[in-house]
């Protein structure tokens, strides 16, 4: 019998949702509110096999839903090596690292640590993902 995929999170999706409760007055007077949101991490490009090619491009989607996530909250690493030149636009979570050179051929490793806070809201609420994945560089 062929295997079924799960439905929901995909598999290695490690992200971390997060509740912020906020409590004011006492008595009938209390009123408590709830906001939830998190930090997703998908789309991520390349996968499998590649051609080696000077114009090599990661792409990766990095939404925060509870906002405050920003540039400076994501590191980007390819091969153990943290990469400080890539482009992140927080309203459409599009996030781009142009090489510059063709890899070397073999097993290449990316990940991607997402982490946001707000320090504008009266309640600190944080976020926090990683995603790790690997493609393979071939000759041509």
């Amino acid at each position: 019998m062929p295997r079924r995929r799960r439905r929901g999170r995909p598999r290695g999706l490690r992200n971390k949702s997060i509740r912020v409760t906020t409590t004011r007055g006492s008595g009938s007077n209390k009123t408590t509110s709830y906001r939830t949101g998190g930090i997703s991490i998908t789309g991520m490009s390349p996968t499998g096999r590649v051609f080696a090619d000077p114009n090599f491009t990661i792409r990766a989607n990095v939404m925060d839903y509870g906002g405050g996530l920003s540039r400076a909250g994501i590191r980007l690493y390819l091969d153990g090596s943290e990469k400080s030149r890539f482009h992140y636009d927080p309203s459409s979570g599009r996030l781009g690292y142009f090489v510059g050179r063709s890899l070397r051929p073999g097993r290449h490793e990316v990940r991607i640590e997402a982490q946001s806070s707000d320090p504008d809201k009266p309640v600190s609420s944080s976020g926090s993902a990683s995603r790790r994945w690997t493609f393979t560089v071939v000759g041509r």
